[in-house]
C-alpha cells in the first residue's frame, strides 16, 4: 500500500515536471538544433515528417527555397552528389542544440573536394579558406554557400577598367596573373594599337625584362625611337612624313606636311632637289623666302612675305579673307557696303588677269554701278552717287534740306520736317523723285471753299498762310480792328475750327455786330422797348462790366445821381429778379423816376402803396 501510494506521488511531480517544460519534450526523441529552434513543437513536426515516414526532403526544399532552385537548374553540390539522397543522411536531428547540423564529407568543411560542386579549385584558388570565397552569413551567423558567383569580377578587381571585357580567363590562367596568354591579348583594345612594323616587334621590346604593362609612353615616335634628324623638323611629329608601314618617306604625305612652306598648287610639280640643293633634310641654300626664287610684282606695299596672302601657293583665285586683309593698302580700301560684297562681283572673272585687279578702275561709281535714276541727276555733278548716297547703304540719303534748295522747290517751315514719302509718294527704292505738284492745293486740302478764290488767284494759300504754321494766317484786320478782348480771342470763337472734323471755318459773312457774337445778358431790356440801345452804348471791347464810376447816368440813363443818391451802390436800385423760365436778371430799365416811386412821404398819414420803399 505505502509501495503503491510512492510510486502515485512520484507519478504526479514527474507530471508537474513535465507541465512546466516545453510541449514538444512529451512526443520528441530529441531537441533539435539551435537553426531549428523556432519549428521545436509538436505542432511543428509536419514541416519535416509525413505520417509513418522519415524525414521527406520536399518538406525541406519547402522552407529552403534558394537551395531548391540551386537544385532545379542543375547547380551547386547538392544536385551533383545529394540527387536522390535523404537529407537526414547528412543532416541529422533530435540531437540536442548545441549539435552542428552539417555533417561535411571527408570529416570537416575544409576537406570537400570541390570539384563535386561542380568547380574545381585550381592553382591560385587552393590557397584561400572557404570562408573566403563565401563571405555571406545566415541569420544565425553561419557561413552560406548557396548563391556564389563563379565570374572572376564577382571576387577580384579589374585592374583594366572593363577595356577588355569581363571574361579574364580569355588572357589569363588561375596559377599565375602576370603569366597570360600574349597570343590572346588584343593589343587593338590598348591604348597603343599595334600596326604595321609594330606587329612583329616582340612584347619584351617594348615592355622590357621583367615585363612592365602599365605606364609604357607612347605619346611620341621619339619615346622609343631616335631622331635622325636631331630635332631638325620639331615640333612637327614624324607622322607628318613617314607612317608605321615603313620608315621610308611617302613623297605624298611629305608634301601634304612639308614644313613651312605648302608644296601644293604651283610647288606640285617642283622636284625636292629643284630647291634642296644640299640634301633632302636640308634647307634651300638660296633661304626660306619667297623672294628668293621670285620676284616682288605688286605695285602695293604688301612686302616681302608672300606668304601672308598666297600661303596656298595660288597667284590667282585667292580667298576672300586674304583680300580683305590687304585692300587697306591698295588704292581702294574698302569701307561701308563693300566689306561685305564677294570679291568677285568687282574682279569679274571674265575679265583679262591685268585689268581684273591692278587696271581696275574705280573713279566713279558709275564704273560698277547702274544708274538707278535712269539719268535723272546726270546734270548734278555728272551724276556721281556720292553727292547724295554713301558706301554704308543706299539709305539714308545725304540729300537734305540745303541740298533741296537747289531744286524748284525749296524746304522751309512745316515743309523741313515733313518725310520725303509724304511728297514722294512712288514705291520703294523711290528711283524717281520726279514731282509735278507744286501748288498747295495739289497737296493741301482747301478747308475755305470758294470764300478766298480772289485772293487764291492772286497767289494761292500764301496770301494768308506761310510754311511755318497754318495757324497763324498774315490777316489783314484793317476792316474790323480787333481791339481790346479781340484782340486775345482765338480766330476759332469766331470763324469756327476747321481743324476739327465737322467744323468749317467761315470768314467771309461773320457777323459783326456785338449781338451776333455774344447772348444778352439784359434779357432784351434794351432791344425790345424803345429807346433801343446798342451794347457799345454802355460796353467796351476792354472790359464788360461797366464801371459805375465812368457810366454817364445822366447821358444813357437821363437820370443823374446827386447827394445820397451818387452814395447809393447799383443793386439797391437795379435788383436782381427771376424771370418766368427760373433765369435771373439784373433789372436796368425801371420804369418809373419820380421819389414818391420809391419813397414813402413821410408828411402823409396814409400808409404807403405796395411796393414804396416806405411800406411795410
Amino acid at each position: 500500500m505505502k509501495r503503491s501510494l510512492h510510486i502515485l506521488l512520484l507519478t504526479l511531480v514527474t507530471l508537474i515536471t513535465w507541465r512546466g517544460q516545453a510541449h514538444a519534450q512529451l512526443l520528441s526523441p530529441g531537441k533539435l538544433s539551435a537553426a531549428h529552434s523556432d519549428i521545436d513543437t509538436d505542432d511543428d513536426c509536419s514541416k519535416c515528417h509525413e505520417s509513418g515516414k522519415k524525414v521527406v526532403a520536399a518538406l525541406c526544399t519547402s522552407c529552403h527555397k534558394d537551395l531548391a532552385a540551386e537544385m532545379a537548374a542543375g547547380r551547386g553540390w547538392h544536385s551533383r552528389q545529394a540527387k536522390g539522397k535523404s537529407c537526414e543522411s547528412c543532416h541529422v536531428e533530435h540531437l540536442g542544440r548545441n549539435t552542428k547540423l552539417i555533417r561535411w564529407p571527408g570529416g570537416n568543411m575544409n576537406s570537400l573536394d570541390h570539384k563535386d560542386t561542380g568547380w574545381p579549385l585550381e592553382g591560385k584558388h587552393t590557397e584561400p579558406t572557404c570562408v573566403k570565397c563565401h563571405p555571406k552569413t545566415s541569420p544565425l551567423g553561419k557561413t552560406q554557400f548557396i548563391g556564389t558567383k563563379t565570374e572572376c569580377l564577382s571576387c577580384h578587381k579589374d585592374p583594366h577598367k572593363n577595356k577588355f571585357g569581363s571574361k579574364c580567363q580569355s588572357c589569363h590562367n588561375v596559377t599565375d596573373w602576370d603569366d597570360f596568354d600574349r597570343k590572346a591579348f588584343d593589343h587593338n583594345k590598348a591604348d597603343f594599337k599595334l600596326v604595321g612594323k609594330h606587329v612583329p616587334v616582340p612584347c619584351e621590346k617594348c615592355h622590357n625584362t621583367p615585363p612592365k604593362w602599365k605606364g609604357i609612353p607612347f605619346a611620341t615616335c621619339d619615346a622609343c625611337h631616335k631622331d635622325p634628324h636631331n630635332g631638325t623638323f620639331k615640333p612637327k611629329a614624324c607622322t607628318t612624313c613617314h607612317t608605321e608601314q615603313s620608315w621610308d618617306v611617302e613623297d605624298s604625305k611629305m608634301r601634304g606636311n612639308h614644313p613651312w612652306l605648302s608644296l601644293a598648287n604651283g610647288h606640285a610639280p617642283v622636284k625636292c632637289e629643284k630647291c634642296h640643293d644640299k640634301g633632302n633634310d636640308k634647307p634651300p641654300s638660296k633661304g626660306k623666302q619667297c623672294v628668293s626664287c621670285h620676284p616682288v610684282v605688286h605695285e602695293a606695299p604688301f612686302g616681302k612675305d608672300c606668304n601672308d596672302c598666297h600661303r596656298s601657293i595660288k597667284w590667282m583665285g585667292l580667298p576672300d579673307e586674304i583680300g580683305r586683309k590687304a585692300h587697306p593698302k591698295t588704292k581702294y580700301p574698302l569701307e561701308g557696303k563693300h566689306v561685305q560684297t564677294a570679291c568677285a562681283k568687282c574682279h569679274l572673272k571674265s575679265m583679262p588677269e591685268n585689268a581684273r585687279y591692278r587696271k581696275l578702275t574705280f573713279n566713279a561709281c558709275a564704273a560698277c554701278h547702274k544708274d538707278q535714276h535712269a539719268g535723272e541727276f546726270a546734270a548734278r555733278r555728272t551724276g556721281e552717287c556720292a553727292q547724295c548716297h554713301t558706301v554704308k547703304g543706299f539709305t539714308p540719303t545725304l540729300f537734305g534740306v540745303t541740298e533741296h534748295a537747289t531744286t524748284a522747290f525749296v524746304l522751309d517751315g512745316k515743309h523741313v520736317a515733313t518725310p520725303c514719302s509724304a511728297c514722294h509718294t512712288t514705291p520703294k527704292p523711290r528711283v524717281s523723285l520726279k514731282l509735278e505738284k507744286k501748288l498747295c492745293v495739289q497737296c493741301h486740302d482747301n478747308p475755305h471753299g470758294d470764300q478766298f478764290a480772289k485772293e487764291m488767284a492772286k497767289g494761292g494759300c500764301a496770301q494768308c498762310h506761310s510754311t511755318a504754321s497754318w495757324g497763324q494766317p498774315k490777316i489783314d484786320h484793317s476792316t474790323w480792328p480787333l481791339t481790346g478782348a479781340h484782340g486775345t480771342t482765338a480766330c476759332a470763337r469766331c470763324h469756327g475750327d476747321a481743324t476739327k472734323a465737322g467744323d468749317n471755318a467761315t470768314f467771309r459773312g461773320v457777323p459783326r455786330e456785338c449781338e451776333g457774337c455774344h447772348e444778352d445778358k439784359h434779357a432784351g431790356q434794351f432791344t425790345q422797348n424803345a429807346p433801343v440801345k446798342k451794347c457799345t452804348d454802355c460796353h467796351t471791347t476792354t472790359k464788360f462790366k461797366v464801371d459805375p464810376k465812368i457810366f454817364d447816368h445822366v447821358g444813357i440813363a437821363h437820370f443823374p445821381l446827386t447827394g445820397n443818391h451818387a452814395k447809393t451802390t447799383c443793386d439797391k436800385c437795379h435788383r436782381t429778379e427771376t424771370l418766368r423760365n427760373g433765369e435771373t436778371v439784373q433789372r436796368f430799365r425801371l420804369g418809373y423816376r419820380l421819389c414818391k416811386d420809391c419813397h414813402a412821404n413821410p408828411h402823409s398819414t396814409k400808409l404807403p402803396r405796395a411796393g414804396q420803399r416806405g411800406a411795410k
